[in-house]
């Protein structure tokens, strides 16, 4: 009996007041839902069984207000609620700001009715005045499949801890759209999300980026998080704050960016596709990432490891590996197994005074500009880099920096945006074995002879994975392969001496 009425009740959907009273029949629908829940708690109460009543709300669009439905719903569930949103605009004027705090065992989800598309909104004249949402102090949450349009942030994490943000849209912000630099967060999965046309405020300078992570002063940090395969596209910044796709502050460590796509983060201003600071006690990994038309495509200063990335047709570099202002040390940079095509500087580095850095296995081609711009690179570990353009501060030696010969023989279809590995490519079979990644840009393991550059060929004449394309990246291998250190069990190895 216990079993049964506890099923009972987990079944249970309970849908809100104004609803029912929009519906024909709505006095007998609250008299059923009130006669189930009172018939439940009598039969639990005699029977001695403690009952966990997780409840489901679903809810649909009412008409503009300071505080809607939705916000007074998702702020009162308790954990192992679900909250249901059914197709609609659901619009407010006013701040809306969401706690929700679950457990591990039963955390609160709030997403879209299957098959519906929820849009979260404000009135046009409130671009500046709100964010379109905060989740503040929220744990063990999940929030799925809801659009996001407009608001001067459009979702913004104030603190919090274990929570999954997927399948949401973020669109025509006035500001950036995704921000967690009001306090720290941890152990957020950020996965799946399509963010674009950000920066759009008309009022005053404005910022754009698509994911802000972390306090610029590093007075808040966002730890042991997932930011995972999401479409990032057109941010736009009038203002020195920038319009990066994916920026991750200093001090905050632990982090993966990993299987995005990121273009066109250049207009207004041009910044990185994807930039990390460092300054923590751990690194943060940037892997099987695709960007163009950015400014600079992935920006690095200390503690990280950039693998498997492939970037081309930036306006400034491919990667800049180089100082900033809020990092006090540069140390822990490996830098491997990336494709870097067609920028006017291919990788920019400045590794004077830095520690333990390691460029090696990357395939830089910038025919008729500057494939290599160093300095201060005697200390660090350099190997099998396949250029073709010129160099400044090193040179082609056939051991740290190889001649890539003709961008033509080295890939598919390199002005379709293919960058595998041509028959023949002097690419094949010539990576270093000590710096190789344990996997490729599709997720694929890799296995000697290794090649250099994000792709692993194994004989195979043409992608059998994911053509580089608008929209989200699928990965071809399995993606329980990959591992927070590729390193054997240390994700940054410690290098001594010039390679």
């Amino acid at each position: 009996m216990g079993h049964w009425i506890s099923v009972i009740l987990r079944r249970i959907h309970v849908t809100c007041p104004r609803h029912l009273a929009s519906k024909t029949g709505d006095a007998a629908a609250r008299l059923r839902i009130w006669r189930v829940l009172l018939i439940t708690g009598f039969l639990a109460h005699f029977s001695g069984v403690c009952i966990c009543r997780a409840a489901t709300y679903e809810i649909y669009p009412a008409s503009v207000d300071s505080q809607e439905e939705f916000e007074r719903l998702a702020n009162s569930l308790k954990p192992g609620d679900e909250l249901v949103l059914h197709g609609g605009v659901y619009s407010q004027n006013a701040r809306r700001a969401v706690t929700a705090k679950g457990t591990p065992a039963q955390p609160i989800v709030i997403r879209a009715a299957q098959g519906k598309t929820p849009l979260l909104t404000r009135p046009a004249d409130n671009i500046d005045r709100h964010n379109n949402i905060e989740f503040v102090d929220c744990s063990h949450l999940i929030i799925r499949a809801l659009r996001f349009q407009g608001g001067s942030c459009g979702v913004r994490f104030i603190r919090g801890h274990h929570i999954t943000f997927e399948e949401c849209e973020i669109f025509e912000t006035g500001n950036n759209a995704l921000t967690m630099n009001s306090g720290d967060c941890d152990a957020f999965v950020i996965r799946k999300n399509h963010i674009h046309h950000t920066g759009l405020s008309s009022s005053g300078s404005t910022e754009g980026e698509g994911m802000y992570i972390g306090c610029h002063s590093g007075s808040c940090r966002t730890t042991n998080t997932l930011v995972e395969a999401n479409y990032i596209h057109h941010l736009r910044s009038t203002s020195g704050g920038g319009n990066d796709g994916i920026e991750i502050k200093v001090r905050s460590y632990g982090n993966i960016v990993r299987d995005n796509v990121i273009h066109d983060t250049n207009i207004g201003r041009k910044y990185p596709g994807i930039f990390v600071y460092g300054g923590g006690p751990k690194v943060n990994i940037v892997e099987g990432n695709v960007i163009w038309k950015a400014g600079e495509g992935i920006q690095v200063v200390s503690d990280a490891i950039v693998r498997n990335n492939i970037i081309f047709d930036c306006s400034v570099t491919g990667i800049t590996a180089a100082p900033h202002a809020a990092v006090s040390r540069m140390r822990n940079v490996t830098i491997v197994n990336n494709t870097i095509v067609n920028h006017p500087r291919g990788a920019r580095i400045r590794w004077s005074k830095a520690s333990n850095m390691v460029f090696s296995n990357n395939a830089v081609y910038c025919p008729g500009s500057i494939a290599i711009d160093a300095s201060g690179i005697g200390a660090a570990a350099f190997s099998a880099n396949y250029i073709t353009g010129g160099l400044s501060g090193a040179a082609v030696d056939g051991s740290r920096f190889c001649d890539g010969g003709a961008i033509s023989e080295a890939f598919v279809e390199a002005g379709k945006n293919d960058y595998w590995p041509r028959a023949g490519s002097r690419l094949i079979g010539n990576g270093d074995p000590d710096f190789t990644a344990k996997l490729d840009f599709n997720c694929s393991g890799r296995k000697a002879p290794f090649d250099v550059g994000a792709y692993q060929s194994q004989g195979r004449a043409v992608n059998p994975g994911w053509k580089i394309q608008t929209g989200f990246k699928s990965c071809l291998g399995h993606k329980d392969l990959r591992k927070v250190a590729d390193f054997d069990d240390d994700p940054v190895r410690q290098v001594s001496g010039t390679r």
